[in-house]
């Protein structure tokens, strides 16, 4: 009767065990998937096409509606600033010189001149490009040329 009890004692604990290591193992399995998921819908909803405006143009029906960012030069002729809404409008230039409308909505920057070089990320309905970021390069604090020193040794 004694050895009932011993022999009925390591087959509870065996069992416990093995229940212990499955909850483990499927609580395991739904932490990974859930960072999987939270890993991929971060890298989604951030992901923007990089293009220029000719290329934009070329690929317009596939990038309607998109997150896109898009790089050309600014028109200085094309620049209008409304500072009571704040809401600025201007046309980039691609390389082909297909013009590109922006419109902006923040206050703008210093920079925005002739010869700068913007970079906007935003959504393009087909005739305009709604901008939520605007990054422009000014060309002479980018300048690819480096000056020559001459370093004179005594």
């Amino acid at each position: 009767m004694q050895s009932e009890k011993v022999m009925g004692i390591p087959n509870e604990a065996a069992k416990s065990r093995t229940q212990g290591k499955a909850k483990f193992i499927i609580g395991g399995l739904v932490i990974a998937v859930a960072v999987a998921y939270l890993i991929f819908t971060g890298i989604q909803s951030s992901a923007a096409y990089y293009l220029t405006v000719d290329e934009l143009y070329a690929k317009q029906s596939a990038m309607m509606n998109k997150q896109v960012r898009v790089s050309g030069m600014v028109d200085p002729a094309t620049i209008d600033y409304d500072h009571q809404n704040l809401i600025l409008k201007f046309n980039i230039l691609g390389e082909n010189g297909k013009s590109l409308p922006i419109v902006f909505n923040g206050p703008q920057p210093d920079q925005m001149r002739e010869g700068a070089e913007a970079i906007v990320e935003g959504k393009f309905d087909g005739s305009v490009f709604q901008a939520k970021t605007l990054l422009l390069k000014c060309p002479s604090r980018y300048d690819d040329s480096v000056e020559e020193v001459t370093v004179n040794s005594y």
